[in-house]
């Protein structure tokens, strides 16, 4: 069904193509698009070939451009449109472990932005992870060449070097990292790792200590400490570290076939979202079984604009059958007033689109997101279709964040229409 929208409702929404998004949750449609969750609109290995086909014919823009980074923007280089697809299929396969596909789409990228020290530490990451150390090395090297003071370039490489035992080398990297960022609790870890390994367990118990007082909700702190008091036969610690974990891990609704993240993993990872850490918050998603476009869908609802926006579009650009991702996209967009990528991702929400628009569903939380901006734009009904029949509950909702959304939403289109 479609829905009717004034003409006063129309000049406030972007295109008035706002409307018929609703069709997606209008109960039938709904059953229909969720039932797509099975198929997948491209594969890394497709987008990539697509790609690199683009590359001779991709255009240039301003010379110098401003962009959102961990939180901080930042003004910069121009970078062809080409080169951040790539980066996007590769930090995607990253992340679902494929490799191979990773450090094809990184080096594919560097041909098309040779001076990003980001790219080049990503190249590190993956030959290391892949065996290839002494080619890791050299594009750690060239990272560094490029940014001398490039964090991310020295925690990196302190990691790989762990991993193959070279632990002094690793501790003098880990120190400069927090060096250039004292406030990152991924390199506040792994120089504790590093200091276990060397045998410095009293070291690393006290960096550690440290660490759960400054982050008393980080679960990934609270187990290192676990194991760090554990080998050094520290019970009082061990134990208190033991019961802060179960708190931690309080699990929220059951979802058959795939691990719920606990409340403890969702704090952790918006906790890293807040602080503006987005490489650290799509690791712990990682490890907590949530899925990218989550991330973004999160940042959004937690106000971080861009964050949201960057996650959502590197999503968006790898897996475009993800309707979870660019409806984050296009609640950035309204929120910071961008109506022109406010329109481009509701476009590309809909359905009825040449295309066929997105074969994913929204998650629960894209949902409620998506109606509180169609709330803002349209109006209530047009909100009130998209959800369905009937409300979505206001208690009862996995985690704080989601419950918080759930009952704003509530409270709104309970409130009367606009």
């Amino acid at each position: 069904m479609r829905v009717a929208v004034p003409l006063s409702a129309a000049r406030r929404a972007p295109r008035v193509v706002l409307a018929t998004f609703a069709e997606i949750a209008a109960p039938a449609a709904l059953a229909a698009f969720t039932a797509l969750t099975a198929f997948t609109a491209l594969t890394a290995l497709t987008a990539l070939t697509a790609l690199t086909a683009l590359t001779s014919i991709a255009g240039c823009a301003a010379p110098r451009v401003a962009r959102s980074i961990d939180g901080q923007i930042i003004e910069g280089r121009t970078i062809a449109a080409h080169a951040y697809a790539l980066y996007a299929i590769g930090a995607e396969a990253e992340a679902r472990g494929d490799l191979a596909t990773a450090l094809e789409a990184y080096e594919l990228a560097e041909d098309g932005d040779p001076d990003s020290a980001d790219i080049w530490t990503r190249i590190g990451t993956v030959r290391c992870r892949l065996g290839r150390g002494e080619a890791a090395g050299a594009a750690f090297e060239r990272a560094r060449a490029i940014e001398p003071d490039y964090e991310p370039a020295y925690r990196e490489q302190a990691r790989c070097d762990l991993s193959v035992g070279r632990l002094e080398a690793a501790l003098g990297r880990i120190d400069r990292a927090i060096l250039l960022d004292p406030d990152r609790d991924d390199g506040a870890l792994l120089r504790a790792e590093i200091l276990r390994r060397l045998g410095r367990t009293d070291d690393a118990r006290l960096a550690l200590r440290a660490l759960v007082v400054r982050r008393p909700w980080s679960a990934e702190a609270w187990r290192a400490l676990r194991a760090a008091a554990v080998e050094a036969g520290d019970r009082a610690v061990a134990e208190q570290a033991a019961r802060r974990l179960r708190e931690l891990a309080a699990p929220g609704a059951a979802v058959p076939g795939r691990r719920m993240p606990s409340r403890g993993q969702l704090a952790e990872v918006d906790e890293a979202l807040v602080l503006g850490q987005l490489r650290r918050a799509r690791r712990l998603a990682r490890d907590a079984d949530l899925t990218p476009a989550e991330v973004a869908v999160r940042a959004a609802a937690l106000g971080r604009l861009g964050e949201a926006r960057e996650q959502a579009e590197l999503v968006s650009a790898a897996d475009p059958a993800s309707a979870s991702a660019l409806v984050a996209l296009a609640v950035a967009a309204d929120l910071s007033g961008d109506l022109d990528a406010l329109t481009r991702a509701c476009d590309a929400l809909d359905l009825s689109a040449p295309a066929g628009g997105p074969t994913v569903a929204p998650s629960r939380l894209a949902r409620l997101l998506f109606a509180e901006l169609l709330f803002r734009r349209v109006g209530r009904d047009a909100a009130l279709t998209w959800l369905g029949p009937s409300l979505p509950p206001a208690l009862g909702a996995p985690d704080t964040l989601s419950q918080e959304v759930e009952q704003r939403v509530h409270r709104e289109l309970a409130g009367g229409a606009r």
